[in-house]
Parts: C-alpha cells; sequence; structure tokens
C-alpha cells in the first residue's frame, strides 16, 4: 500500500490535500502536528481513505508544541471517532493506556533514527513487538546502500505486520522495494515540498514509473550506481520501456559512493546495472569479465549479471558512433574531439574503431598527450581547434551543461561546414550547438547520445532493440 502524509498546516488546506491525494493512496496518515488547531471530527468525516493518526513532537523531530496530555486527549478522539490507525512513539508512557481503549483501531509503535540505521535492527523490531504493538514501525537515515538491504531482510523476516523505511536520498531504495519484501506500506509525498521526511518519493512517481502495484518479489531488479544521481532521467526511461514490452523489471537509482559496500550487498542481487561516475573504472575489479570495448576502454558503463556471473560492457562507444553514422561514414573522417576524461577515452575509442582520424583537445594538455599517445592518434590544446581540418567536432566535455548554460568550449567564430556533436544534454540544445547551427553546420544534440546508448544497454539486459522514437517520446 501507499500511505500519503498530509503536511497541510490547517484543517481546510488539509481536507484540500487529502482529497488530492486520494485518487493516488490506499491510506492517508493525517499529521496532526502540522495542523494549528485541527478539526479531527471535519477531517476525520471526510476522509476517503483509511487514515494514520500521527502527532509527532518536536523533541521527536515534529511539530506538536502542546503537552503530553493534550496530544494523548487528540488521539484518544481519534480512536472514539474510528480512526483506523494511530501511531505512536516507543517508550511513551500513555501507549499502556492507548491499548487498552484502542477498540478496533490498530496502534502503530515507531522508532526513529535520524541520524543512522543501526546495527541491531532486529532489537530494535523485538522491543517494539514486545509492547503488543499492532504494526512495527521503524525509519532509520540510510548513510550507505547497504543500510536499505538490512532494513529490507528486516521486513521480510517479520512476524507480524512490519514498515520499514531508510530515510534520506540513499535511502529511497527501501521505499520503493519495502512492499515486494512484504511491509505493510510504504510513504510517498502528494508532491514536491509536501514530504514529511527526507527522501519521500512522490506517489505519482511510485504508482506510475515505478509501477508499484504490479512490484512482486520475483521482479527482476536493475539500477545505476553513481555519485550524483538525482539529475538522471534513466529511471524514468527505463521503467516506461520495461512497462511497454510487458517485462516484470524495475530501474532504480542507487546514489553510491563506496563501491565495496554496494557489491557486497546489492551487487549481485541485481540481474544488471548502469555505471556512472564516478565508478566507471573503479567497478572493474568487482567483474568476472569484461567485453572487448569496455578493455580497450579501460571503463565501464554496463553491468550483465548472467547467473552470478558478472559481465562488463561499455555501450557509451555505440553512443557516440550511432548517431554520427546516421549523418556520415566516419572513416577517414577527421574528428576533433574535446576533453580527456572517460567519456572522451570511450568516444575516442569507437572513432578511431570506425576508421576516423582523430585529435584530442583538452584543456589540460598532458592528459590529452598521454591519452593520445595510448591511443594512437594526435592531441593539442582546447584552443587549438582548427576549423579547417575539422569534418567532425565531439565535445565530450561538460562545458555548457546545467546551470553554466551561457559557457561554450569553442568560440562561434569557429564552427562552420563541419558536424558538431554535443554529449551534453542538459540543456537539449546548449550554446556551442546554438552557435553552430547559426552557422550552418549540422548538429546533434547529447540526447541522441543518451538514447543510443541506453539502448544498447536495454538490448544487452533483455534482448530487445527498443524503440528509439518511443524513447525519444519518453524523454520529451
Amino acid at each position: 500500500m501507499i500511505c500519503i502524509p498530509i503536511t497541510a498546516t490547517n484543517t481546510q488546506d488539509a481536507l484540500r490535500d487529502m482529497q488530492a491525494a486520494a485518487p493516488l493512496a490506499d491510506l492517508l496518515e493525517l499529521r496532526l502536528d502540522y495542523i494549528e488547531n485541527p478539526d479531527l471530527p471535519l477531517l476525520l468525516a471526510n476522509r476517503p481513505t483509511p487514515v494514520i493518526i500521527t502527532i509527532t513532537p518536536r523533541e521527536e523531530n515534529g511539530r506538536f508544541a502542546g503537552t503530553d496530555a493534550e496530544r494523548l486527549t487528540l488521539l484518544e478522539q481519534a480512536i472514539t471517532l474510528g480512526a483506523e490507525y494511530i501511531d505512536c512513539n516507543l517508550g511513551w508512557q500513555a501507549l499502556p493506556r492507548l491499548q487498552s481503549i484502542k477498540g478496533k483501531t490498530r496502534i502503530i509503535v515507531s522508532s526513529h533514527n535520524y541520524a543512522e540505521t543501526p546495527a541491531d535492527l532486529s532489537a530494535i523490531y523485538r522491543e517494539i513487538a514486545a509492547t503488543g504493538a499492532d504494526v512495527v514501525k521503524i525509519a532509520s537515515f540510510a548513510n550507505r546502500i547497504s543500510d536499505n538491504l538490512r532494513m529490507l531482510d528486516l521486513i521480510r523476516a517479520a512476524d507480524r505486520d512490519c514498515i520499514g523505511i531508510c530515510m534520506g536520498e540513499k535511502g529511497e531504495v527501501s521505499r520503493i522495494l519495502a512492499p515486494a519484501f512484504g511491509a505493510l506500506l510504504t510513504f510517498a509525498s502528494l508532491g514536491a515540498g509536501k514530504e514529511s521526511a527526507p527522501g519521500q518519493i512522490p506517489a505519482e512517481t511510485m504508482r506510475s514509473v515505478y509501477n508499484l502495484s504490479r512490484l512482486q518479489a520475483g521482479t527482476q531488479l536493475f539500477g545505476l550506481i553513481g555519485n550524483p544521481v538525482s539529475k538522471s532521467r534513466g529511471y524514468i526511461l527505463f521503467n516506461r520501456l520495461f512497462q511497454h514490452y510487458g517485462l516484470n523489471m524495475l530501474y532504480l537509482n542507487f546514489l553510491t559512493d563506496d563501491m565495496d559496500d554496494f557489491m557486497g550487498s546489492f551487487g549481485r542481487l541485481l540481474s544488471g546495472f548502469s555505471i556512472t561516475m564516478p565508478h566507471k573504472q573503479v567497478v572493474m575489479p568487482y567483474l568476472d569479465e569484461t567485453d572487448q570495448m569496455s578493455t580497450k576502454i579501460g571503463a565501464i558503463n554496463t553491468v550483465l549479471n548472467r547467473d552470478g556471473r558478472l559481465t562488463g560492457c561499455n555501450t557509451d562507444a555505440a553512443g557516440v558512433v550511432q548517431p554520427l553514422l546516421k549523418r556520415t561514414e566516419l572513416q577517414g573522417k577527421r574528428v576533433t574531439l574535446l576533453g580527456a576524461g572517460g567519456a572522451a577515452r570511450a568516444a575516442a575509442v569507437a572513432l578511431i574503431n570506425e576508421g576516423a582520424r582523430v585529435t584530442m583537445l583538452n584543456r589540460t594538455v598532458s592528459r590529452a598527450t598521454e591519452l593520445a599517445r595510448e591511443l594512437g592518434c594526435t592531441a593539442g590544446a582546447l584552443n587549438n581547434l582548427n576549423p579547417d581540418g575539422t569534418d567532425v567536432l565531439v565535445n565530450m566535455t561538460s562545458v555548457g551543461m546545467h546551470p553554466n548554460v551561457d559557457e561554450t568550449p569553442v568560440p562561434a567564430e569557429k564552427l562552420h561546414d563541419m558536424i558538431v556533436f554535443d554529449g551534453v544534454y542538459n540543456p537539449p540544445v546548449t550554446l556551442l550547438l546554438r552557435s553552430a547551427a547559426q552557422n550552418g553546420c549540422r548538429v546533434i544534440p547529447g540526447i541522441e547520445m543518451f538514447i543510443s546508448q541506453a539502448a544498447e544497454q536495454f538490448r544487452l539486459w533483455t534482448g530487445i532493440a527498443p524503440d528509439l522514437q518511443l524513447m525519444e517520446d519518453i524523454l520529451s
């Protein structure tokens, strides 16, 4: 079930938000600590779904500034009015009183830790269960990806209704997967700015993108491993593709700064995953094998799990050459490649493999020179672009990427009589592309690279070559 917290600050706004949330929610949590002078009879009389009544005091990271007696009175009133659930924090001395009068109302006893996910979650579970709680709720802060798996394992082992949540961006995995592991519910926000805890995902995203109602224990899991991951649109693209092709698969973001931690927890549980910065090289020692292209590039962006054996691949190469081959032959073409990082290396290997004559230009010339020597091409400084010696310009730097949208790696006057391909896809049309188009160049936006490499990832994972137009439609 999806439970949407109602965090309005007055009764009328709460009534409005309850109705807005109803199409997306199985339950609503009325956060009475947010509402000034809540009209509880009116709220409960107009509830469109079952509700949880929660009044969290300030010392528990809530907003209720009243006395314990006032809080108890409100919860007693909620029971009298027939609320389906009330939530009480572990250790509150009024809990026995509420249990003695609860009637048909179910009591959730909860423990929150906003600093970490404790080592022994089972001990907390047993302590809550010993109170006679109808539902055990544990919410903790995720400092590492493995915290999610420990929480999910706790849910799976629970012998009564249980809610387990890891908070924060690293804890989003637990919010999405908890129902498949047997959690009574997961919390999702009504929308941006209406979260009641860090890491809550909008309910609309839970329903339509993560397809939560169809999630089950046998769903194959995929994901993006990197830091940062919040700006990636891959989770939208791949989940929509899985739905379109009727595949029981799910793609998640794994905010990871410790590859040991990820590989030791989720690494071999996933059926495949994408790798982004800063792990494209870091991941290589953890794999059982790498394909020829990724070995030559020296970086991985795609991993396949074949019966527990992890194979590394690199689809960035396909992301570069396929959009170009739609416009021109690459054999013998003079390609000026901007950058000398991981993406530039993948592009250079792919272009040389197609027979292009590559010149690498970079702000730090020594990096370009070293890489060019290794790959067998030429190098120079970023400001040494020779337009008359360039048939194709490929930008693999981050110059012009959001938020620095007014920057360009090449002055407009040097852009003429060439194809200009920008690997940056946010914004969709960079200053480099605008300047090139104004000067009569053919341009290729970065979204084509993203789509081409993602299509190859999808094919490797599923055996299906996806419809590229469908992918473009999804992203737009």
